[in-house]
């Protein structure tokens, strides 16, 4: 066996190993989730209604978190073991890239509205944090809109 073909299915080993483990982390994130929304809304818990919403947004957030790595896992099966697309280098890059970024702009969206959320019944003086949080979001989008549009160029150019 030559080199190549060692180091290609070395490789894909790892591929699915992670993608293996991303879609467990995912699953397990969903169970949780499940586990505590059951709490937050059975009726016999002794909970305040503000506990059950700080409990509802932590649901939101592992369902965040979960959602990430399932889409995470999804791009490595589709980029690494479905060789259907017949793209350039280039053109791959820019949409596995974008992909990612989609999941990652969008997660640090809902988890910086869900600290927000919580951090106003909790420590409203933390809050400055979680803005932290939404413009770093915001900032990801404008780079990766500037990106997209450079690329653009770029291809119209031929580069």
């Amino acid at each position: 066996m030559s080199i190549t073909k060692f180091s290609e299915r070395f490789f894909a080993m790892g591929f699915a190993i992670v993608v293996i483990l991303f879609a467990g982390c995912a699953v397990a994130l969903i169970a949780f989730s499940g586990m505590e929304l059951w709490r937050a809304v059975q009726p016999s818990e002794l909970l305040t209604l503000t506990k059950r919403f700080d409990v509802i947004l932590d649901c939101i957030a592992m369902l965040t978190i979960a959602m990430a790595a399932m889409e995470l896992a999804q791009t490595i099966v589709e980029e690494e073991f479905e060789h259907t697309s017949r793209l350039s280098a280039a053109s791959r890059a820019r949409r596995v890239l974008s992909r990612f970024l989609v999941v990652v702009i969008v997660s640090l969206a809902i988890e910086s509205l869900v600290a927000i959320f919580k951090l106003m019944h909790d420590d409203p003086a933390k809050i400055s944090g979680a803005a932290f949080i939404a413009f770093a979001a915001a900032a990801l989008l404008v780079a990766w809109g500037v990106f997209i549009r450079m690329s653009q160029h770029g291809q119209a150019r031929g580069d």
